[in-house]
């Protein structure tokens, strides 16, 4: 069902850990460079995750205010070409910032965190890396999961993960990524936005309801919105609340792709399953039939927040995105994304 998350490799890496691993430690040993480009390596102390940043900054003189800056999720894959459409954009382009943990080429982290763990670690290869990157990302994007809104052990991705800590991966971007790029570049912090897709996009709509002043701009690139049977809207009355008293005002772009596959089993699988599995799924797709699909979703949350009569800069947009599916979205909605961020 939700098997990689849609992963693809990036045509250019970084490197994770608290130093950048060597050639000899990584699958790819010669992955390009971006120029403008400077990496942060660290450990955090409030997740004990290593992380690895990209920082790309624009030239030119920055503005008294400090440069714009977007924060982008999933770094490892979308990294590049936001900063090839922030160079892109008209007038002085915002800071990017990729943030990952390389885990789709350093051996170290696939080693500590790929599912199941490597029996032996100097064959590690593309599937470990995989399964480290995907673990990874349950563990930083979504919240736990409830017994009963996970699929049985066996079924692949339902059934795999019971959640990760989303809370906490918010607090490293706020109290220990940040630091770290203002540390580097002058940062206007009344201007910044997060871009996240899929499970991405999930903590983007978490950091929306839950730090809504954290950024100025929340980009949810096909938001998994379904996770632990829609748990992240709950977090939506007390969001409207404070938009409607002109406590905050932030400005959200949700996206969709027109192709986007639906979260769902098929019956045609289900009938490949003997009697005893078909029962212990059925359940589980009950679960998953509450859900609209992601476009439908999608669409739904742009529309509940359109709606809300909001103060200040409060926008909100939705964009269906033509002829692309889920994994493919995000090279178009990024450009999107910047020009909505930063308007020119």
């Amino acid at each position: 069902m939700l098997g990689r998350f849609g992963i693809v490799f990036a045509l250019f890496l970084i490197s994770a850990q608290a130093a950048p691993a060597a050639d000899g430690d990584t699958l790819y040993p010669d992955a390009a460079t971006i120029p403008q480009t400077r990496e942060i390596h660290f450990t955090s102390t409030i997740n004990r995750e290593p992380f690895s940043i990209q920082v790309w900054l624009p030239q030119g003189k920055p503005p008294k205010a400090g440069y714009s800056v977007l924060y982008v999720l999933d770094g490892e894959l979308y990294f590049p070409f936001a900063q090839f459409f922030s160079n892109a954009l008209p007038g002085l382009s915002p800071v990017v910032v990729g943030i990952g943990h390389d885990a789709l080429s350093d051996k170290a982290v696939i080693a500590r965190f790929a599912r199941p763990r490597p029996n032996d670690l100097s064959k590690i290869g593309v599937d470990n890396a995989n399964d480290a990157f995907a673990y990874l990302r349950i563990m930083d994007f979504t919240t736990p999961v409830s017994p009963e809104n996970r699929g049985p052990k066996w079924l692949a991705g339902g059934g795999t993960y019971s959640g990760g800590e989303v809370d906490k991966f918010l607090r490293v971007i706020e109290a220990e990524i940040k630091p770290k790029v203002e540390a580097l570049v002058p940062i206007n912090k009344n201007d910044q936005a997060i871009f996240g897709h899929s499970l991405g996009g999930l903590a983007a709509v978490r950091a929306l309801f839950t730090e809504p002043k954290a950024f100025h701009t929340f980009i949810a690139s096909s938001p998994a919105l379904f996770w632990n049977n829609k748990e992240v809207l709950n977090g939506e009355p007390g969001f409207e609340s404070e938009v409607r008293s002109g406590a905050i005002a932030p400005r959200v772009l949700i996206t969709a792709a027109a192709e986007e596959p639906e979260v769902t089993i098929s019956s045609d699988y289900v009938k490949t399953l003997p009697p005893d599995k078909a029962a212990e799924i059925a359940p589980y797709i009950k679960m998953l039939g509450k859900w609209g699909g992601m476009k439908a979703g999608a669409k739904a949350l742009g529309d509940r927040l359109n709606a809300i009569s909001g103060k200040g800069e409060y926008k909100v947009r939705y964009e269906l995105i033509p002829g692309v599916d889920h994994g493919n979205e995000p090279r178009i909605s990024m450009w999107d994304a910047l020009s909505f961020a930063f308007p020119r």
